[in-house]
C-alpha cells in the first residue's frame, strides 16, 4: 500500500515554517517602521489596557484626535518649559480640545516625564520603549488621581510623546468619551 501522507509533510512542514518566520519577520519590521516616540505611546496604550483588563474593564481604543491632542499637550511642556495640566496660554485639557474642534463629554488627562537615561531610579536604564513606557505607566498606576483616569468610565486614549534636547521624556494620555 501506498502512503500518500509521508511526502505531503515534509512540504506542509516547510510551509508552516515559512508563514511562522514571515509572520514574524513581519511583525518586526512593521515596529522598524514605526518611530521611537510612535512605539513608546503604542506600549503606553497596551500597558494601560492590560491594567484595565486585569479589572474587567473595557478597552480604551486609539484616537488620532486625541494623540493629536496629547502630543500637542507633550511638545507645548518642552517648549514653554512647564509641567502641568494647564498650559502656558492658561488653557485645561477641555479648552485645548475645544479649540481643536474635538468633541467631547468627559475629557481627562495624565501627564509625566522620565528621563532617557541607563539609571533612573525605580526604573532602571530606560533607554528603550519598553522601559520607558512601563515607567510612566507603573507611575501612574501608583498615583491615586492618576490610575483614576487610567481606569475611569473613558473609551478612547490618546498618547503623545515629546523628547528634550536634554534627553527627558514628557509624555501625555488624554482619556475621553465622545
Amino acid at each position: 500500500m501506498l502512503n500518500l501522507n509521508r511526502p505531503i509533510k515534509m512540504p506542509f512542514i516547510i510551509l508552516t515554517f515559512l508563514l511562522i518566520s514571515c509572520e514574524k519577520e513581519t511583525s518586526e519590521f512593521l515596529d522598524a517602521d514605526l518611530t521611537l516616540k510612535q512605539q513608546i505611546a503604542q506600549k503606553i496604550l497596551k500597558k494601560t489596557n492590560a491594567i484595565r483588563e486585569d479589572l474587567g474593564l473595557s478597552e480604551l481604543q486609539q484616537n488620532d484626535d486625541m494623540d493629536e491632542l496629547a502630543e500637542l499637550h507633550s511638545i507645548n511642556m518642552i517648549s514653554y518649559d512647564f509641567f502641568d495640566h494647564v498650559d502656558h496660554e492658561n488653557k485645561s485639557p477641555s479648552d485645548r480640545a475645544d479649540d481643536l474642534n474635538f468633541s467631547w463629554s468627559s475629557i481627562a488627562e495624565n501627564i509625566g516625564f522620565v528621563p532617557w537615561f541607563e539609571n533612573v531610579n525605580g526604573c532602571g536604564d530606560t533607554r528603550s520603549a519598553e522601559v520607558i513606557s512601563q515607567c510612566v505607566v507603573e507611575g501612574w498606576r501608583n498615583s491615586p488621581g492618576h490610575y483614576a483616569n487610567m481606569v475611569g468610565e473613558f473609551n478612547e486614549l490618546g498618547v503623545g510623546v515629546a523628547f528634550t534636547q536634554d534627553s527627558i521624556v514628557y509624555f501625555t494620555q488624554v482619556f475621553r468619551i465622545p
